[in-house]
């Protein structure tokens, strides 16, 4: 009878011992949640019409994934016919001495000419004041530029860079440029030039 007891209590500590494993498993199964987050992107890229010596309707488009503040630096120099860059700068004033003309969609510094989001900074940028959605693009930047004087040996090159930041949160446009946003419009640093 003893032989007997050992084995009923071993059969009964197997099956306990797979009901307690069987309840285990399954309550490990249906308690897990799998969280995917994709990562977003923000890539600008500039959009322009070229027609001779006239480079016009300048703006930016955001080709990323995610809603991102665009900001440009335009750099306008001459470069000989091997690519480098010269030391003489060209002129935009005085009339009649210029070497460009150049006709800007930009607000004045008070920010007053609300019809363009563009606002020019003293840091030297460009600001698109708005958020611009993936796929979508910014206002004019540069209506035209236009090479008055033909140098033999030179060409006027008008290079504009851009740079994204995501829009949210608001902390990256601050931490990334040291712009505010107020009320979904971005603030750039040290104010408008």
């Amino acid at each position: 009878m003893g032989k007997r007891k050992q084995i009923v209590a071993l059969l009964v500590g197997v099956l306990l011992l797979a009901g307690a494993a069987g309840t285990f498993a399954w309550l490990s199964v249906t308690g897990v949640l799998v969280n995917e987050f994709g990562f977003g992107s923000v890539k600008p890229s500039v959009d322009e019409k070229l027609n001779g010596n006239v480079k016009s309707d300048v703006t930016i488009t955001n080709k990323g994934s995610a809603p991102a503040y665009l900001r440009a630096a335009v750099d306008i120099y001459w470069q000989d016919q091997d690519g480098a860059r010269l030391w003489d700068e060209p002129k935009e004033e005085p009339k009649g001495e210029a070497d460009y003309e150049i006709a800007w969609s930009v607000a004045d510094a008070s920010g007053a000419n609300s019809a363009y989001n563009w606002v020019k900074a003293s840091d030297g940028f460009y600001y698109w004041t708005s958020p611009v959605a993936p796929g979508a693009e910014t206002g004019v930047l540069i209506n035209r530029v236009t090479e008055l004087k033909a140098t033999e040996g030179r060409n006027l090159v008008v290079d504009i860079s851009t740079q994204a930041v995501q829009a949210t949160p608001d902390e990256a446009v601050h931490d990334a440029w040291g712009c505010s946003v107020e009320n979904d419009v971005l603030v750039p640093p040290h104010g408008g030039a």
